[in-house]
């Protein structure tokens, strides 16, 4: 009998809580059993094509076991069939196929009787590169790597996440070799420790198995942890944005990145994840784990609509661009050919006329004696405790308690709409309200009761701030959804929310605010300096009307605009993309520097016609500065050795001190060709250092 296979099958076997019971040297059979309860139970396990297993079977049934003779097994065949029962993996992917067509049904189903649900792909990134498949499917594709993996999924909210999410779980119940364990972190508002949060999803999915032995198998890669709305626990924390305060939730994370461990997490794009503190983090666990990013950007309309409805859409004198918005691309995608003509005909209603669609539906669907401006009112109040109170989902208890007291008198009205035989109480009314089409019924919590996406909760806030007589709410949690929900309409409409939110707008960073200033009012008419912009999408706009000044663009794009460079003054893009973009005001005012930049290259060849008047190269004594300021991010001053392998470009070239972005990019540049530094995108954005070159690192350093 081989020892290396009895050892491995004992540790295996033990992890399942199983305990060796007996060794049958001469017919080459090993006995694990294992104790629950009233029950004995007993694997009878042969090493051998020849063992004789009849002789164990038989004694550990006479002593009142519950037999099983498996088949001969190498050790992983052991680990994957205790794997498949111990955890019902066939149970569980049943469940969790039902609730993806559960989830799926409830996009479509208000549309339409006979519509399909079809995850629509919009463009995305990975490490950098643009995709070619699907994000679900570069998730799969990695899942058999050895390595531990960390996946960052980003996207701004309402474009993709959960459904995203769901799509990988989806593509995971197709094979019994994986089994996800999936968690919508918005639905948990009571807990902010992620460990605690983590355990309870555990213990809720596997009630019957230890937390520990669950967690092993996360590590041993089997059991997939799919995290979605990793930012709603951000937005939990005091703040943020705050790295020291978010960064348990991360070192949580990289427990568990061990093995073969793979973690999905979802999450709005948020300067967590591009800080330096947060390059720092990774840098650390470099060795330990894959981080794969994945950034997801704006639906493309084509990907939606067919030619004919794009056509007829645009020949209504529809900006198609501001459609980009899945709620309306699915409604106009899914709706009967008559409602959409009627729609089409008037596209400067077309916001209206898809929660008139909705409503109106919603009155048939539940028998709803209230027709649509009265279902609207009863919405908002539910909008309007949500922003008193600060939440964004509560227990269905509270929501209807809270329909019952909020319109008392309009329920009164409306129940008199019912015949005297058909009448339901008050109470019934309200309940009807709670089970709206329009307010979302968990799938993973049926209990907590939530506006069903995005932009119809926006829909409402917005709809809440402009009955408001002075809003003074920065909490961004209602500003993003009101902007993307007012984004299509009329300029008219998106200027009105606009002048009530401008006042709390002024107190978020920059790169909200203009986002929102992009969707409401499509023109940036102030000057930007000294400051930096992250991951913002910029179309068809004039950029350099005012001033641009000592400010930084970090992985933007840009499609047909105009930029006028003679505003422009020491202006850094930092990997950011360009498509069918001009320049004009040449030449530049002042330095411009290009940095990893992609796409337009008659665009980029225009750039650096126009920055020809600006210094091309750093006087010597100042370009030694700027390098050494370069390397101590790597070989920090009395530090004896260098003591990071890996630095974010970002993190460098945002400087606020002697240096301005243009500087260090040049400096950057300089180390490159000496061969002393190296981009690395598989992390994303980051530089490498040469230790071949210590040399002449501790000549630039002045080191001995």
């Amino acid at each position: 009998m081989e020892n290396a296979l009895q050892r491995s099958l004992d540790e295996i076997y033990s992890r399942y809580g199983f305990a060796i019971a007996k060794r049958y040297e001469r017919e080459q059979v090993l006995v694990f059993t294992l104790k629950t309860g009233y029950f004995n139970n007993a694997d009878i396990v042969p090493l051998a094509s020849t063992s004789d297993t009849k002789l164990a079977f038989n004694e550990f049934t006479e002593a009142g076991y519950a037999c099983s003779v498996r088949s001969v097994v190498t050790p992983q065949q052991a680990e994957k069939e205790l794997f498949k029962g111990f955890f019902s993996v066939d149970s569980i992917l049943a469940r969790l196929k039902s609730d993806y067509e559960r989830f799926t049904h409830s996009i479509v189903a208000p549309f339409s009787a006979d519509a399909k649900y079809e995850y629509i792909n919009a463009p995305y990134q990975i490490n950098g590169r643009d995709g070619t498949s699907t994000p679900a499917a570069e998730v799969a594709q990695k899942l058999a790597d050895e390595k531990p993996t960390l996946f960052l999924i980003e996207a701004a909210a309402g474009f993709g996440k959960t459904c995203t999410a769901y799509e990988i779980v989806h593509l995971l119940t197709r094979s019994s070799e994986y089994l996800p364990l999936f968690s919508e972190l918005a639905r948990n508002r009571q807990a902010v420790i992620f460990r605690h949060i983590l355990l309870d999803e555990i213990d809720r999915t596997f009630p019957v198995l230890s937390s520990k032995l669950v967690q092993t198998e996360m590590k041993n890669g089997r059991v997939i942890t799919i995290l979605d709305g990793f930012d709603e626990l951000l937005r939990k924390t005091e703040d943020g944005n705050d790295f020291e305060n978010s960064e348990p939730m991360l070192e949580t994370i990289g427990e568990f990145l061990t093995g073969r461990a793979k973690v999905v997490l979802t999450t709005r794009r948020t300067v967590l994840f591009e800080g330096d503190a947060f390059y720092k983090w990774v840098e650390k666990h470099i060795e330990d784990f894959d981080l794969i990013r994945i950034k997801i950007s704006e639906p493309q309309v084509s990907h939606w609509l067919s030619r004919e409805r794009t056509d007829e859409l645009t020949k209504s004198g529809l900006n198609i661009e501001n459609l980009a918005n899945p709620v309306l691309l699915s409604y106009l995608r899914c709706i009967p050919d008559s409602e959409f003509q009627s729609a089409a005909s008037k596209p400067h209603m077309l916001v209206e006329k898809y929660f008139d669609f909705m409503l109106d539906r919603e009155q048939i669907r539940q028998d709803l004696r209230m027709d649509s401006r009265k279902q609207q009112i009863v919405l908002r109040t539910i909008a309007d405790d949500m922003i008193q109170f600060g939440y964004t989902s509560e227990q269905r208890e509270y929501i209807v308690d809270h329909v019952l007291r909020a319109n008392s008198k309009l329920l009164e009205e409306s129940l008199l709409a019912y015949p005297a035989s058909e009448r339901p109480s008050k109470e019934g009314l309200s309940n009807k309200l709670a089970s709206h089409a329009l307010l979302d019924r968990s799938v993973r919590e049926p209990n907590k009761i939530g506006f069903v996406n995005e932009f119809v909760f926006g829909h409402f806030i917005a709809n809440s701030m402009l009955n408001t007589e002075e809003w003074l709410n920065d909490d961004i949690r209602f500003l993003e959804p009101a902007v993307l929900s007012y984004q299509p309409r009329s300029i008219e409409a998106r200027l009105r929310l606009w002048q009530k939110i401008q006042s709390s707008v002024e107190f978020l960073p920059i790169s909200d605010r203009l986002d929102f200033i992009l969707r409401l009012r499509g023109e940036i008419d102030f000057e930007l300096s000294n400051d930096e912009a992250l991951g913002l999408e910029f179309h068809g706009i004039k950029l350099g009307t005012h001033l641009v000044s000592n400010f930084q663009f970090n992985e933007c794009t840009f499609r047909n605009c105009e930029l006028n460079v003679a505003n422009f003054d020491s202006v850094t893009f930092l990997s950011c993309r360009y498509f069918s973009c001009s320049v004009v005001g040449a030449p530049a005012r002042g330095p411009i520097y290009i940095f990893d930049g992609t796409g337009d290259q008659d665009f980029l060849d225009d750039i650096t016609k126009a920055n020809e008047s600006a210094p091309e190269e750093l006087p010597p004594d100042r370009a030694i500065l700027v390098e050494k300021f370069i390397l101590e991010k790597w070989w920090p001053r009395g530090r004896d050795s260098i003591i990071h392998k890996h630095r974010a470009i970002k993190g460098i070239c945002t400087n606020i001190g002697e240096f301005r972005p243009h500087e260090l990019a040049e400096g950057i540049a300089s180390l490159k060709k000496k061969g002393i530094l190296a981009s690395q995108a598989s992390y994303g954005h980051l530089l490498v250092i040469n230790l071949e070159e210590v040399a002449a690192i501790r000549e630039i350093l002045g080191r001995d």
